[in-house]
């Protein structure tokens, strides 16, 4: 069996914690909107619902002249690289590498920042910004961070926005996860009046779960920018553009979502300490932690499929990550980790 088989396999049998979204259903107005995607070129003559971005803008509390929409995090920073064309840029490692891609195709030089294990993968400010030089073009964050779950504090994000400012870069920040933190709003750089500097990532399918759909967006005070960007490229279905707007009248359902995770996390934290797992640390709906290597082998093999994170920059063997999913889903979790943990003993 090939290596994708052996994916499809294993994701059809196994419990998948190696994947982030929201395990709680999808709410029924969302889906329904996503069905009525399926038949709305068929549907002549209905009158027309304001623009995706008219609800995001309102959602987050901006203009709709600044909300940029694609079908997923990725898209939306590959068509900002398409329209910038960035020479340099500054990554922190270990971070969300999926925008690394992107980086490659706009052949733009890609600089590490290395945050220290000995102390907890935290970047620290200063370094970080002594290694912003004015050939810099791009400076990424993901706050929290994903995979290993430091969420930084306004403080943290407004000292590097002003050293981006001063070496004329953009910074990149994605907060994706971060309406799955309690008080997200004293955490968030969004605000009414955003520095040009400063472009936003946001993702619906983490939080809404949306199922086969992806939809996220920018947001960015430079309108001239998101302008270009949607010139360049704006490929959202009907699908994603019916659910999307649907996700934007569901505030009470994230904040179910937030007490929620909240609950299984902290819980799941104490849990995964107990059993003697090493640097154990979560936020939004993630945790990190540290075991032997291999653990990734065994437990897909007891049916628990977690992200093995040894192959991101700045990381080595034996770091994992895993969602936070369902009480009894978490509980045959922690079976196969005191499995696990009781091999050590013997």
């Amino acid at each position: 069996m090939n290596q994708l088989g052996q994916n499809g396999f294993f994701q059809s049998t196994c419990i998948d914690f190696s994947a982030n979204i929201n395990f709680l259903d999808l709410p029924d107005s969302v889906m329904q909107a996503a069905r009525s995607g399926l038949v709305a070129p068929m549907q002549a003559g209905q009158p027309q619902q304001a623009g995706l971005e008219d609800h995001v803008a309102k959602w987050e509390g901006v203009e709709a002249d600044e909300v940029y929409c694609a079908s997923g995090p990725s898209e939306v920073a590959s068509t900002l690289m398409q329209v910038l064309k960035p020479q340099k840029a500054l990554i922190p490692a270990p971070g969300l590498e999926e925008y690394l891609r992107g980086l490659s195709m706009a052949k733009c030089t890609v600089e590490y920042y290395y945050a220290q294990e000995s102390n907890g993968f935290r970047i620290c400010a200063d370094a970080f910004c002594k290694q912003m030089t004015d050939d810099m073009d791009l400076v990424f964050l993901c706050n929290p961070n994903n995979p290993t779950a430091v969420l930084y504090d306004k403080s943290f994000l407004e000292t590097v926005l002003r050293r981006c400012e001063a070496v004329h870069a953009l910074l990149v920040l994605d907060e994706s996860l971060l309406d799955l933190v309690e008080d997200a709003d004293t955490y968030t750089m969004r605000s009414g009046q955003m520095s040009r500097s400063l472009f936003i990532i946001k993702d619906f399918t983490k939080v809404f779960a949306l199922p086969g759909i992806r939809l996220s967006y920018g947001i960015c005070a430079d309108e001239q920018l998101i302008r270009d960007m949607r010139g360049a490229k704006a490929n959202v279905s009907m699908v994603a553009k019916r659910a999307g707007i649907a996700c934007t009248g569901e505030r009470t359902f994230v904040e179910q979502t937030v007490q929620e995770m909240k609950k299984e996390r902290t819980w799941l934290v104490e849990e995964l300490k107990q059993l003697g797992m090493d640097k154990v640390k979560g936020e939004a709906n993630i945790i990190f932690f540290a075991s032997r290597p291999r653990l990734h082998v065994f437990s897909i093999l007891h049916g628990i499929m977690l992200r093995d994170c040894s192959n991101l920059e700045g990381l080595h063997e034996g770091y994992y990550r895993v969602a936070v999913r369902s009480r009894a889903e978490n509980e045959k979790l922690l079976g196969v980790l005191k499995e696990w943990q009781s091999q050590t003993a013997g």
